[in-house]
Protein backbone atom coordinates (compact mmCIF):
# COMPACT_ATOMS: atom_id res chain seq x y z
CA UNK A 1 0.00 0.00 0.00
CA UNK A 2 2.74 2.69 0.84
CA UNK A 3 4.27 1.81 -2.75
CA UNK A 4 1.27 2.29 -4.38
CA UNK A 5 0.43 6.14 -2.32
CA UNK A 6 4.18 7.04 -3.02
CA UNK A 7 3.69 6.01 -6.50
CA UNK A 8 0.41 7.53 -7.09
CA UNK A 9 1.91 10.72 -5.57
CA UNK A 10 4.39 11.45 -8.03
CA UNK A 11 2.94 10.23 -11.05
CA UNK A 12 -0.39 12.56 -10.77
CA UNK A 13 1.51 15.94 -10.30
CA UNK A 14 3.87 14.67 -13.35
CA UNK A 15 0.87 13.95 -15.56
CA UNK A 16 -1.23 17.15 -14.90
CA UNK A 17 1.84 19.29 -15.72
CA UNK A 18 2.08 17.52 -19.08
CA UNK A 19 -1.55 17.71 -19.75
CA UNK A 20 -0.98 21.50 -19.17
CA UNK A 21 1.99 21.91 -21.20
CA UNK A 22 0.02 20.11 -23.70
CA UNK A 23 1.20 20.11 -27.61
CA UNK A 24 4.49 18.07 -28.94
CA UNK A 25 4.85 17.77 -24.91
CA UNK A 26 2.08 15.71 -24.18
CA UNK A 27 2.10 14.05 -27.51
CA UNK A 28 5.71 12.82 -26.57
CA UNK A 29 4.49 11.65 -23.24
CA UNK A 30 1.18 9.79 -24.99
CA UNK A 31 3.01 8.35 -27.71
CA UNK A 32 5.44 6.45 -24.85
CA UNK A 33 3.04 5.42 -22.99
CA UNK A 34 1.05 4.22 -25.63
CA UNK A 35 3.76 2.57 -27.17
CA UNK A 36 4.37 0.64 -23.77
CA UNK A 37 0.66 -0.19 -22.76
CA UNK A 38 0.54 -2.11 -26.24
CA UNK A 39 3.82 -3.89 -25.77
CA UNK A 40 2.04 -5.41 -22.17
CA UNK A 41 -1.03 -6.05 -24.12
CA UNK A 42 1.02 -8.06 -26.43
CA UNK A 43 2.27 -9.75 -23.60
CA UNK A 44 -0.82 -10.84 -22.71
CA UNK A 45 -1.84 -11.82 -25.69
CA UNK A 46 1.32 -14.39 -26.02
CA UNK A 47 0.33 -15.42 -22.12
CA UNK A 48 -2.96 -16.18 -24.00
CA UNK A 49 -1.45 -18.77 -27.06
CA UNK A 50 -1.31 -16.05 -29.45
CA UNK A 51 1.53 -14.34 -31.65
CA UNK A 52 0.58 -10.70 -32.19
CA UNK A 53 3.41 -8.61 -34.41
CA UNK A 54 4.86 -6.02 -31.89
CA UNK A 55 6.58 -3.64 -34.39
CA UNK A 56 3.40 -3.56 -36.59
CA UNK A 57 1.40 -2.77 -32.99
CA UNK A 58 4.58 -0.26 -32.33
CA UNK A 59 4.00 1.78 -35.28
CA UNK A 60 0.12 2.13 -35.45
CA UNK A 61 0.59 3.33 -31.64
CA UNK A 62 3.17 6.25 -32.89
CA UNK A 63 1.20 7.11 -36.31
CA UNK A 64 -2.07 7.44 -33.82
CA UNK A 65 -0.39 10.16 -31.88
CA UNK A 66 0.61 11.87 -34.54
CA UNK A 67 -2.83 11.96 -36.35
CA UNK A 68 -4.21 13.33 -33.16
CA UNK A 69 -0.98 16.08 -32.68
CA UNK A 70 -2.50 17.13 -36.40
CA UNK A 71 -5.70 16.91 -35.38
CA UNK A 72 -6.70 14.94 -38.20
CA UNK A 73 -9.42 11.98 -37.83
CA UNK A 74 -8.59 10.54 -41.41
CA UNK A 75 -5.11 10.41 -40.16
CA UNK A 76 -6.42 7.54 -38.07
CA UNK A 77 -8.95 6.26 -40.09
CA UNK A 78 -5.79 5.63 -42.58
CA UNK A 79 -3.24 4.28 -40.03
CA UNK A 80 -6.22 1.88 -39.21
CA UNK A 81 -6.59 0.90 -42.60
CA UNK A 82 -2.57 0.18 -42.82
CA UNK A 83 -1.92 -1.79 -39.95
CA UNK A 84 -4.98 -3.96 -41.33
CA UNK A 85 -3.37 -4.58 -44.43
CA UNK A 86 0.04 -4.63 -42.72
CA UNK A 87 -0.63 -6.94 -40.14
CA UNK A 88 -2.10 -9.62 -42.50
CA UNK A 89 0.66 -9.38 -45.04
CA UNK A 90 3.45 -9.69 -42.54
CA UNK A 91 1.25 -12.76 -41.19
CA UNK A 92 1.71 -14.41 -44.78
CA UNK A 93 4.74 -14.13 -45.80
CA UNK A 94 6.34 -15.17 -41.67
CA UNK A 95 3.98 -18.13 -40.84
CA UNK A 96 2.19 -18.47 -43.94
CA UNK A 97 -1.76 -19.96 -43.04
CA UNK A 98 -1.00 -20.52 -39.13
CA UNK A 99 -2.92 -18.58 -36.82
CA UNK A 100 -3.71 -16.57 -40.19
CA UNK A 101 -6.86 -14.67 -39.04
CA UNK A 102 -5.97 -14.85 -35.24
CA UNK A 103 -2.47 -13.04 -35.00
CA UNK A 104 -3.77 -10.58 -37.42
CA UNK A 105 -6.91 -9.47 -35.75
CA UNK A 106 -5.00 -9.45 -32.10
CA UNK A 107 -2.21 -7.40 -33.70
CA UNK A 108 -4.63 -4.83 -35.18
CA UNK A 109 -7.30 -5.11 -31.88
CA UNK A 110 -4.40 -3.99 -30.01
CA UNK A 111 -2.78 -0.94 -31.33
CA UNK A 112 -6.01 0.47 -31.80
CA UNK A 113 -7.52 -0.50 -28.19
CA UNK A 114 -4.10 1.37 -26.61
CA UNK A 115 -4.32 3.91 -30.17
CA UNK A 116 -7.62 5.33 -30.80
CA UNK A 117 -7.23 6.48 -27.44
CA UNK A 118 -3.88 7.95 -27.71
CA UNK A 119 -5.17 9.91 -30.67
CA UNK A 120 -8.60 11.25 -29.25
CA UNK A 121 -6.83 12.16 -26.22
CA UNK A 122 -4.53 14.64 -27.93
CA UNK A 123 -7.79 15.72 -30.08
CA UNK A 124 -10.06 16.48 -27.05
CA UNK A 125 -7.17 18.27 -25.90
CA UNK A 126 -7.16 20.76 -28.31
CA UNK A 127 -11.11 20.70 -28.82
CA UNK A 128 -12.37 23.74 -28.63
CA UNK A 129 -9.64 25.71 -27.98
CA UNK A 130 -6.48 25.33 -25.79
CA UNK A 131 -8.17 26.50 -22.53
CA UNK A 132 -11.33 24.50 -22.88
CA UNK A 133 -9.26 20.87 -24.04
CA UNK A 134 -7.28 21.76 -20.64
CA UNK A 135 -10.92 21.57 -18.89
CA UNK A 136 -11.87 18.49 -20.73
CA UNK A 137 -8.62 16.42 -20.22
CA UNK A 138 -8.33 17.67 -16.65
CA UNK A 139 -12.19 16.24 -16.13
CA UNK A 140 -11.18 13.03 -17.19
CA UNK A 141 -8.24 12.49 -15.66
CA UNK A 142 -9.52 13.40 -12.36
CA UNK A 143 -12.50 11.33 -12.24
CA UNK A 144 -11.57 8.54 -13.12
CA UNK A 145 -8.27 8.63 -10.48
CA UNK A 146 -11.10 9.84 -7.60
CA UNK A 147 -13.23 6.91 -9.07
CA UNK A 148 -10.37 4.57 -8.84
CA UNK A 149 -9.49 5.88 -5.05
CA UNK A 150 -13.09 5.95 -3.97
CA UNK A 151 -13.90 2.03 -5.34
CA UNK A 152 -11.00 1.39 -3.77
CA UNK A 153 -10.63 2.57 0.04
CA UNK A 154 -14.45 2.64 0.10
CA UNK A 155 -15.16 -0.52 -1.43
CA UNK A 156 -12.40 -2.61 0.99
CA UNK A 157 -14.50 -0.91 3.89
CA UNK A 158 -17.90 -1.17 3.04
CA UNK A 159 -17.93 -3.80 -0.20
CA UNK A 160 -20.24 -7.30 0.70
CA UNK A 161 -21.62 -8.20 -2.53
CA UNK A 162 -18.93 -9.26 -5.41
CA UNK A 163 -19.48 -7.60 -8.93
CA UNK A 164 -17.81 -9.74 -11.36
CA UNK A 165 -16.12 -12.47 -9.39
CA UNK A 166 -15.02 -14.64 -11.99
CA UNK A 167 -13.20 -12.06 -13.76
CA UNK A 168 -12.32 -9.60 -10.29
CA UNK A 169 -12.61 -11.33 -7.03
CA UNK A 170 -12.12 -8.15 -5.23
CA UNK A 171 -13.88 -5.46 -6.58
CA UNK A 172 -17.70 -5.20 -5.02
CA UNK A 173 -20.81 -3.29 -6.17
CA UNK A 174 -20.72 -1.37 -3.21
CA UNK A 175 -17.40 -0.18 -4.21
CA UNK A 176 -18.30 0.30 -7.66
CA UNK A 177 -21.41 2.52 -6.43
CA UNK A 178 -19.06 4.21 -4.03
CA UNK A 179 -16.05 4.88 -7.11
CA UNK A 180 -19.05 6.75 -9.48
CA UNK A 181 -20.29 8.26 -6.37
CA UNK A 182 -16.87 9.82 -5.97
CA UNK A 183 -16.10 10.64 -9.55
CA UNK A 184 -18.98 12.26 -10.24
CA UNK A 185 -18.46 14.62 -7.10
CA UNK A 186 -14.71 15.42 -8.29
CA UNK A 187 -15.53 15.42 -11.69
CA UNK A 188 -18.28 18.28 -11.10
CA UNK A 189 -16.22 20.28 -8.62
CA UNK A 190 -13.40 20.27 -11.37
CA UNK A 191 -15.55 21.86 -13.91
CA UNK A 192 -16.78 24.54 -11.25
CA UNK A 193 -13.89 25.33 -9.93
CA UNK A 194 -12.01 25.82 -12.79
CA UNK A 195 -14.49 27.92 -14.40
CA UNK A 196 -14.25 29.87 -11.18
CA UNK A 197 -10.97 30.61 -11.98
CA UNK A 198 -11.12 30.91 -15.33
CA UNK A 199 -8.47 27.79 -16.37
CA UNK A 200 -11.21 26.60 -18.70
CA UNK A 201 -15.24 27.31 -19.67
CA UNK A 202 -18.20 26.24 -17.46
CA UNK A 203 -20.66 23.76 -18.71
CA UNK A 204 -23.82 23.75 -18.05
CA UNK A 205 -24.39 21.64 -14.43
CA UNK A 206 -26.22 18.74 -16.36
CA UNK A 207 -23.66 18.02 -18.52
CA UNK A 208 -21.19 18.28 -15.93
CA UNK A 209 -22.54 15.36 -13.91
CA UNK A 210 -23.48 13.42 -17.11
CA UNK A 211 -20.11 13.44 -18.67
CA UNK A 212 -18.88 12.65 -15.49
CA UNK A 213 -20.42 9.57 -14.93
CA UNK A 214 -20.51 8.41 -18.29
CA UNK A 215 -16.56 8.93 -18.14
CA UNK A 216 -17.04 6.78 -14.43
CA UNK A 217 -19.33 3.84 -16.19
CA UNK A 218 -16.63 3.67 -18.59
CA UNK A 219 -13.54 3.82 -16.84
CA UNK A 220 -14.70 0.91 -14.64
CA UNK A 221 -15.70 -0.87 -17.61
CA UNK A 222 -11.81 -0.52 -18.67
CA UNK A 223 -10.86 -1.72 -15.33
CA UNK A 224 -13.04 -4.86 -15.68
CA UNK A 225 -12.22 -5.17 -19.32
CA UNK A 226 -8.49 -5.51 -18.65
CA UNK A 227 -8.58 -7.85 -15.46
CA UNK A 228 -10.48 -10.07 -17.79
CA UNK A 229 -7.51 -10.11 -20.50
CA UNK A 230 -5.12 -10.85 -17.07
CA UNK A 231 -7.14 -13.51 -16.01
CA UNK A 232 -7.13 -14.87 -19.79
CA UNK A 233 -3.14 -14.44 -19.91
CA UNK A 234 -3.07 -15.85 -16.37
CA UNK A 235 -1.19 -13.49 -15.03
CA UNK A 236 -1.65 -10.67 -12.30
CA UNK A 237 -0.68 -7.94 -13.41
CA UNK A 238 0.36 -6.30 -16.76
CA UNK A 239 3.78 -5.24 -16.39
CA UNK A 240 5.62 -3.65 -13.50
CA UNK A 241 5.87 0.16 -14.51
CA UNK A 242 4.89 1.80 -11.11
CA UNK A 243 5.54 0.31 -7.49
CA UNK A 244 2.32 -0.97 -6.45
CA UNK A 245 0.13 -0.37 -9.86
CA UNK A 246 2.04 -3.17 -12.12
CA UNK A 247 2.21 -2.27 -15.80
CA UNK A 248 1.49 0.52 -17.78
CA UNK A 249 -1.59 -1.17 -19.01
CA UNK A 250 -2.44 -1.32 -15.31
CA UNK A 251 -2.58 2.13 -15.29
CA UNK A 252 -4.55 3.76 -18.03
CA UNK A 253 -7.03 0.59 -18.48
CA UNK A 254 -9.33 3.02 -17.25
CA UNK A 255 -8.41 5.72 -19.15
CA UNK A 256 -8.24 3.71 -22.47
CA UNK A 257 -12.14 3.66 -22.10
CA UNK A 258 -13.05 7.18 -20.58
CA UNK A 259 -11.27 9.05 -23.58
CA UNK A 260 -13.47 7.97 -26.11
CA UNK A 261 -16.49 8.35 -24.28
CA UNK A 262 -15.53 11.64 -23.06
CA UNK A 263 -14.69 12.86 -26.47
CA UNK A 264 -17.42 12.32 -28.20
CA UNK A 265 -19.57 13.56 -25.55
CA UNK A 266 -18.24 16.83 -26.17
CA UNK A 267 -18.70 16.86 -29.68
CA UNK A 268 -22.26 15.45 -29.86
CA UNK A 269 -23.14 17.66 -26.98
CA UNK A 270 -20.85 21.03 -26.00
CA UNK A 271 -19.36 21.62 -29.07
Amino acid sequence: MRDRVVSALVAAPVAMAVVVAGGPYLTVVVAGIGVGAVLEFYRLARGAGLEPTPVVGVLGIVSFALAGYLGSSAAMGATLAGMIVVSLVFQTLKLGRESAIANPAVTVFGAAYVGWAVALLLLLRGLGGTAAGLGHVVTVLLTVWANDIGAYFLGSALGRHKLIPEVSPNKTVEGAVSGLVTGVCVGVGARMVGAAFGWWPGVPFVHAVALSLAIGVAGQAGDLAESAMKRNAHVKDSGAFLPGHGGVLDRIDSVLFAIPIAYYYVVLFLS
